[in-house]
């Protein structure tokens, strides 16, 4: 009997040694890494681009190509060697987009003298079916993760963020309080359906998708199709950088950038962030609006009013997207080749994809002839932008 009871106990111990091993082999930090380079970002950057290379390759949408992924990965610009160092860049995408957002501006930010990094968050840049399942608190996650292996903890980074991101830059600013300064593009501290995104979490119970299924991915770089989910934990995320702010105040040099006509963002509330929450003297704000023949563009206050309309570019206004965007991107510039037409609801998106000729505008705008309105992809007024960053980025210069 003695015999049967040691070969019981000894079956015990070995399923509960055999547990325990599954449970470390589950939280080993390659077998993490190895699971998902993206959700779990190993220290090495360039490791970190090639395992997400090989992990978009078997996640991406089926119709992308190798060059299509590639335009979804993290990157990285070694300062140029021609100019003074400047130091370090890390900036964030938004919400359903990808690195490429970056691509412009990250160039001109190398060859200005800084080390530039671009990060891809958890559950984009592949296939939109991810978002149905993505956390607010894993991009948190990521941001910080790259931000400590970039030496943040011990050294001044310079923060970036577009749209969504700009919160995530915020947050590392207001948790470590030595941040080099922010370029905050679009920030969506706010969004301008933030009465309805408040209970996107039960829409979600019942309808998964808010624009799924109706548009097709034909973008390389970022979603058309836009989950519940991911509207819920946009506006997890907002609520989370409140409580962060608090009674806070940050003093550091800021650019901002905002559109008057996004669609997207609650620009007053962001605004009213400039103003209030940002102390550094050296802070600058570029605010997009139609100005009329009369008004004159203000260049000597923290803020500055700059044109939005470009009739001679069929241009009605800037765009959420559009105000990082130069010129001259292949994809997006004015002679760039896509598309992104307004309009969630079919009929409009299918109208813009038909038509001949467009008007370009952020969403809603009205066409001034029925001429059909597609999205403002790029900035007219991008090498502006880059003499207000030199401004508040390289003092002295």
């Amino acid at each position: 009997m003695k015999w049967l009871y040691a070969i019981f106990f000894t079956i015990i111990i070995t399923l509960i040694a055999c547990s325990d091993l599954a449970k470390l082999n589950k939280t080993d930090p390659e077998t993490l890494i190895a699971s998902n380079p993206i959700k779990h970002p190993p220290a090495d950057f360039e490791r970190y681009r090639q395992l997400s290379f090989k992990y978009l390759k078997k996640q991406s949408l089926p119709n992308r190509t190798e060059q299509q992924i590639a335009l979804n990965l993290p990157f990285e610009l070694k300062a140029n060697s021609e100019v003074s160092y400047r130091g370090k860049f890390l900036l964030f995408h938004g919400l359903s987009d990808s690195p490429f957002v970056w691509k412009d501006m990250a160039e001109q930010i190398a060859e200005r003298g800084f080390d530039v990094r671009v990060v891809l968050l958890p559950d984009h840049g592949s296939h939109p079916e991810q978002m149905l399942e993505a956390n607010y608190q894993d991009w948190l996650k990521v941001a910080k993760t790259h931000y400590i292996a970039w030496g943040g903890k011990e050294e001044k980074i310079y923060l970036g963020g577009f749209s969504m991101g700009a919160l995530l830059a915020t947050s590392l600013a207001l948790e470590f309080d030595n941040a080099a300064g922010l370029l905050l593009v679009s920030p969506a501290y706010e969004s301008s359906l933030d009465h309805l995104l408040g209970w996107a979490w039960l829409y979600a119970k019942f309808r998964p998708w808010m624009f799924g299924g109706l548009i097709t991915e034909d973008n390389p770089f970022k979603y058309n199709s836009i989950s519940i989910n991911s509207g819920t934990q946009y506006y997890d995320l907002t609520r989370h950088i409140k409580q962060q702010w608090g009674e806070k105040q940050l003093d550091t040099p800021v650019l901002m950038l905002l559109s008057e006509n996004d669609s997207v963002v609650n620009v007053d509330y962001s605004h009213t962030i400039f103003k209030q929450k940002f102390t550094n003297r050296n802070k600058q704000l570029l605010w997009y609006r139609n100005l009329s023949s009369s008004e004159k563009l203000n260049a000597g206050s923290a803020v500055i009013e700059r044109q939005s309309y470009f009739p001679d570019l069929r241009i009605l206004n800037q765009s959420h997207m559009s105000l990082l965007i130069s010129p001259k991107n292949s994809l997006l510039g004015e002679k760039g080749n896509l598309l992104i037409c307004n309009g969630n609801e079919y009929p409009i998106y299918s109208a813009c994809m038909r038509s001949p000729k467009h008007w370009y505008g952020a969403q809603h705008s009205v066409s001034p002839d029925n001429v059909a309105v597609a999205r403002t992809t790029y900035n007219p007024d991008f090498f502006f932008v880059l003499e207000r960053f030199e401004k508040i980025f390289l003092p002295g210069i």
